[in-house]
């Protein structure tokens, strides 16, 4: 880093930053958002992706299967089927199926209108509705209106999938009365315009919905796919304007916290333009991801508050250190020396930030990959920016302080005098209140008293922090996913205690039928159909919906008694209107083929089973798993079964593992990154553990504040490991760095070079990110709460469990793999009338740590032992070690 200031021009850094900027944030024009919930929260590997691109690629012909289902409510609670109640809910039904009309280029739609073929899904509703009502008609016909089927006229319909909390007359079985009524409205989008008039239906529909609220007898909800999806896009959308809050808090923060008696040496306007540098970072990385055909996700609306929490926290290292260091020394040394002291607390705390999101990029859920990704790019970006803009910022602020200039009015000198006297007695009090609190707490870090207290304090800590990470509850519900005002999540409250519960229905896909001619064929179905129905949670025979219960009988019919399976028939049995139903129950080939008899007629089908009890996302899983056996076992007709909700139950499959394994490979990552910064077995172990002792703290408190191990609970796991290393890494090297041989001497360099921009940091990180708790969304205050947490335990752990460690262990530079008692300097001179110092152990091969002095013809070694030589005369150096064979026979090179 000191290298690297003596070759940077510092006008030409900051037009070229502010260029390249502005080309970079051009990548806008490239902006795409994607937002759906099923495509990004599904794991790439799960079985339900592909059970799902099954499913799409089956109805492919005919278009995209649509899907919104409307629930009544009594407001009371009670039934809906009471006097009052009932005539509602029959009014509301009739008004969604035919009256609900919207305009499109002139024309009015209602359901009735793009409902084909499903128009018949919905119905079952309205004739139970009915039916219940005209109790004459009940009485002189043959309907029976039992559970979980009525009898209607002698058709079975299964009523399982619409009504819920059924009671009973307990001598008949008829139905008394139900406190749930679900609708299914099904359609096909065949085309973008018909897309565009079934959305505006929805939300048609989800507005009446709205409008419920002040009904006196039901409430009703809605929900879909396409309007979950926009629910999540509006919490990313909230977090937006908040940004400007952030800003304006840190700002004020950094300000204030950053600022001199000494009107000349403070740094108001750098602060400013240090709050500024990673927002200006991110609009570059954001342009270049945009550039390269990235989609933006709602989560990657999070990026901006910790990005600015990540550039802040370097912001206070920097002027930290600046003002640190010796005001005789010219500007350019200042910050060379700064850079020098700073430059690898940053780099650690940078990188181990781009680590620990570059591994939660490989998860294989597509939001938390996208949204890794932008945090991960934004980090580097932020890194460069500071190194290189931001240093050339204070370069020019120093110029300022160089000549005498106000730091509040740019254009005004100070007077000397003034100068000399301004704010010393306040300067000197702060000072001195610094060093005796610094004194009093190593004191005391270094008593046994503190050793115990802290023993008892940790033990606590970790059995409740161990007992909260085993309660710890996994999987993601589309109800973390909204808002808590959302109008979808009462819906989705019903749908997940009592509509899941009570039923559902499993898809079979047929992909490969086979010739059905065969004697064989259409018996081996059957019995794939009876595996199902008797399969756990099966509702059985009754819930069954498959085409070959009424093609088989027609083939009867026009066979004379022979139920031979004919595909010739199928044309004609699927033009009625009774069966019509069954095109999409079915892919056919050609008329031609079906007429030939061709196997090829009936590419594939699907039929359906109900199931019940299935509250709990480990229940649903298990179901799963004995579906999927199932359909194993007969490979050659390529069976494939599909829930709706199985994305969130195949969860279950792989967040568990995936958490261990990338929670894993960041701390071995982390371990690494401390190793080679402070490579002394002590420091490093103590560090690991730490950062273990603050994650298990973590990870463990979120149970007890009600956050499950999903999707973007893991992506923050991994977050506070990196984040956790920014609080440890910069005490354990600050303390490792110094060349004091008593240990208190040097946890008071340690404090006094680091403890104050940890604290500033970690406020400042906190208040990046806590105007997002204004947001009553779980996805968002996940974030906010591992934060808090972060810094909270980060900062207990760096400046108060450290420093007791460091005062309890044998730790001494000798520990040191870059130092050690057998070494010696070594004095240099060259042609370029330098004087040259290098500290070289004489036991083993040379090791050289390089620092570059500038241009001053006069140098002592700093105080690390670093060597002290000048760019032009690495070379030299180089050679000469090359003619001594890497050995250096005395003092005299």
């Amino acid at each position: 880093f000191y290298i690297l200031l003596n070759i940077l021009n510092f006008h030409f850094i900051i037009i070229f930053r502010v260029a390249i900027t502005i080309v970079l944030s051009t990548g806008a024009i490239n902006f795409r958002e994607v937002n759906n919930v099923r495509e990004d929260f599904s794991a790439i590997n799960a079985p339900s992706r592909y059970e799902y691109a099954v499913t799409q690629d089956f109805f492919k012909n005919f278009g995209s299967p649509f899907h919104l289902v409307v629930v009544f409510e009594a407001m009371d609670g009670g039934s809906l089927l009471r006097p009052g109640y009932l005539e509602k809910a029959i009014e509301i039904e009739e008004y969604l199926q035919t009256k609900l009309n919207i305009s499109q280029e002139g024309q009015t739609y209602s359901y009735s209108d793009f409902c084909q073929p499903y128009c018949e899904t919905s119905d079952v509703v309205n004739i139970f509705l009915n039916m219940y009502r005209a109790v004459e008609i009940r009485k002189k016909t043959k309907v029976k209106l039992t559970y979980p089927t009525m009898d209607l006229f002698g058709h079975r319909i299964y009523l399982a999938n619409n009504i819920f909390k059924v009671d009973l007359y307990e001598r008949s079985q008829l139905i008394k009365g139900c406190g749930i009524i679900a609708i299914n409205f099904h359609a096909i989008i065949s085309n973008d315009s018909q897309a565009e008039i079934i959305n505006k239906w929805e939300h048609e529909v989800l507005k009446f919905a709205s409008s419920t609220k002040n009904n006196n007898l039901i409430r009703v909800y809605a929900t879909s796919e396409a309007l979950v999806s926009e629910e999540i896009r509006k919490t990313g959308i909230q977090a937006i304007p908040l940004i400007s809050i952030s800003l304006i808090a840190v700002l004020i923060f950094t300000i204030l916290t950053s600022l001199k008696c000494d009107p000349i040496t403070s740094k108001p306007f750098e602060a400013l333009l240090g709050v500024f540098c990673p927002l200006i970072s991110m609009f570059a990385s954001f342009g270049a991801l945009f550039w390269l055909d990235y989609p933006f996700l709602p989560i990657v609306c999070v990026v901006p508050f910790l990005i600015l929490a990540i550039g802040v926290d370097d912001v206070f290292i920097f002027l930290h250190c600046y003002h640190r260091s010796n005001r005789k020394l010219c500007v350019e040394e200042r910050i060379a020396n700064m850079l020098a002291e700073a430059g690898p607390s940053i780099t650690i705390t940078s990188l181990t930030n781009f680590l620990s999101f570059s591994i939660s990029a490989l998860t294989p859920t597509p939001a938390i990959k996208i949204f890794s990704i932008f945090i991960s790019v934004a980090v580097v970006f932020d890194y460069i920016y500071q190194i290189f803009f931001y240093s050339a910022v204070l370069t020019l602020g120093g110029r300022r302080e160089e000549k005498k200039l106000n730091a509040w009015i740019l254009c005004s000198n100070i007077p000397i005098k003034r100068e000399v006297f301004y704010g010393k007695k306040v300067r000197i009090w702060l000072s001195k209140t610094m060093r005796d609190f610094v004194h009093t707490w190593v004191n005391f870090s270094m008593s046994v008293a503190a050793r115990i207290i802290i023993s008892i304090i940790l033990v606590i800590y970790w059995i409740i922090s161990a007992y909260g990470l085993f309660q710890i509850k996994v999987g993601l519900s589309s109800e973390k996913l909204f808002m808590d005002d959302s109008e979808i999540l009462p819906f989705v409250k019903i749908q997940s205690t009592i509509i899941f519960k009570e039923g559902g229905q499993v898809l079979v896909f047929v992909n490969k039928p086979g010739d059905l001619t065969e004697k064989e064929a259409v018996p081996k179905i059957m019995q794939l159909l009876n595996r199902f129905e008797k399969a756990s949670g099966s509702v059985g025979p009754i819930s069954t919906h498959m085409w070959l219960f009424s093609y088989l009988p027609y083939t009867g019919i026009q066979n004379k008694g022979s139920i031979e399976f004919k595909y010739k028939y199928l044309p004609e049995f699927l033009s009625f209107r009774e069966y019509h139903r069954w095109n999409y129950f079915l892919s056919l080939g050609s008329t031609e083929d079906c007429l030939q008899e061709k196997p090829s007629c009936v590419q594939k089908f699907f039929f359906t089973t109900g199931f019940k009890g299935a509250v709990a996302w480990s229940d649903r899983l298990k179901l799963l798993i004995e579906w999927r056996a199932i359909a194993s076992e007969y490979k050659h007709l390529n069976v494939t079964v599909y829930e709706p909700f199985s994305m969130y139950a195949d969860q279950l499959l792989t967040i568990v593992p995936v958490t261990k394994s990338t929670v894993t490979f960041a701390f071995i990552c982390m371990a690494i990154v401390l190793t080679i910064f402070t490579p002394c077995i002590t420091t490093i172990i103590t560090s690991t553990l730490s950062i273990l002792s603050i994650n298990l703290g973590v990870i463990g408190s979120l149970t007890y504040w009600n956050v499950d191990l999903d999707p973007i609970s893991m992506a923050t796991t991994l977050m506070s490991i990196g984040f956790s290393v920014d609080f440890i890494a910069h005490i354990t090297f600050h303390y490792y760095k110094g060349e004091q041989p008593d240990k208190k001497e040097r946890l008071r360099h340690a404090f006094n070079s680091i403890a104050w921009p940890m604290m500033q940091a970690g406020v400042s990180t906190i208040l990046s990110l806590c105007v997002l708790a204004i947001i009553q969304a779980y996805m968002v205050k996940v974030f906010v709460k591992v934060v808090v947490l972060v810094v909270m335990l980060g900062l207990f752990h760096g400046l108060i469990v450290l420093p007791i460690v460091f005062g309890a262990l044998p730790i001494n530079k000798k520990n040191s793999l870059l130092s050690s008692s057998n070494s010696q300097k070594v004095f240099i001179s060259s042609p370029f009338l330098c004087v040259h110092v290098i500290r070289v152990d004489m036991q083993i091969p040379l090791k050289m740590d390089l620092k570059v002095t500038g241009r001053r013809t006069n140098v002592q070694p700093d105080n690390h032992g670093d060597i002290l030589i000048s760019v032009n005369f690495i070379f030299y150096i180089v050679i000469n070690v090359c003619v001594e064979f890497f050995y250096i026979r005395n003092s005299n090179v």
